[in-house]
């Protein structure tokens, strides 16, 4: 299997381990939170001059959207590892247009272009989940930096929210016609979904007090979760081949883990928690034994 170079598809890794980071301080672990904080630090460093090897275009906005994510939540990690909004400040400032960009990007890619999506899949949502990102980041810099990061936090929410949920419910109904599901090094892709029911629910917490609304989410989000952990362990459990896909299993449980925090259900957050540190150490695994199998 031919995989792409080291750049913005590659940044699903960066993504888990940011918010790896920020949830293992949220949680009490301080020496976690340093040391994912550090790992992801290099991360986007590397991602950032891989971007040389994948130039924006209109088929890898899925990439771009990863990268972008993954921009914000180290930010966001960096905050919340040392008080300083300034690691926040610089990435929204950079990631929140940038994720705006990049949704309208892919947007514009299904209408033109069409013949380039025949076989919708979960990737496909993530150029316009980022901007969900951006929002959550908006929400929590509007406490101390004012209300313009809110409304900017609002206008972003909506531009997930209105095209990414039909989305994704069009891939499910697809994949259920089909008979089909996400499987070998794609099997991870199957969590994605669940990264809008978790970030959507932490953004509108900041954005809108709404509590109602995580918990319709939520309910949502079940059997999603459920078909998430069918996909993904078989992967794990036969040890499929690797590819980047694998760490699509890490970020959307973050969220969902962020998500529940937000609405006051610490428990389940840090039941979450772990789940997300069972996928971040099953693709770190599956990534070594890769470059062994390299050598």
């Amino acid at each position: 299997m031919q995989l792409p170079k080291y750049g913005p598809a590659w940044a699903g890794s960066l993504m888990g381990t940011s918010i790896a980071s920020t949830l293992s301080g949220l949680h009490g672990f301080r020496l976690g939170q340093i040391a994912f904080a550090l790992v992801a630090a290099v991360l986007l460093a590397v991602f950032t001059v891989g971007i040389r090897n994948e130039p924006p275009r209109h088929q890898n906005m899925a990439a771009w959207g990863m990268y972008t994510m993954g921009l914000l939540a180290c930010g966001s990690a960096w905050t919340a590892l040392t008080g300083n909004d300034i690691f926040q400040l610089i990435s929204w400032w950079i990631g929140a247009p940038l994720s705006i960009a990049v949704c309208l990007w892919q947007l514009w890619g299904f209408w033109k272009v069409s013949e380039h999506y025949t076989t919708p899949a979960f990737p496909w949502g993530l150029a316009p989940v980022t901007p969900m990102v951006a929002a959550t980041s908006g929400g929590q810099l509007a406490a101390e930096h004012g209300m313009f990061y809110h409304h900017a936090g609002i206008v972003c929410f909506f531009f997930t929210f209105i095209p990414a949920i039909p989305l994704f419910a069009y891939c499910y109904w697809s994949l259920w016609r089909r008979r089909d599901r996400p499987r070998g090094a794609a099997a991870g892709t199957a969590w994605i979904p669940l990264g809008v029911v978790g970030q959507s629910t932490a953004a509108s917490t900041f954005l809108f007090d709404a509590h109602l609304y995580g918990i319709i989410m939520f309910a949502i989000g079940v059997p999603c979760v459920l078909f998430g952990m069918y996909c993904f362990y078989q992967a794990v459990f036969t040890w499929a081949p690797y590819g980047p896909g694998w760490w699509g299993s890490t970020f959307p449980v973050g969220t969902l883990c962020l998500g529940s925090w937000t609405e006051g259900w610490h428990a389940l957050s840090f039941g979450l928690l772990l789940l997300l540190l069972f996928h971040w150490c099953a693709c770190a695994l599956r990534f070594r034994s890769w470059q062994r199998e390299r050598v």
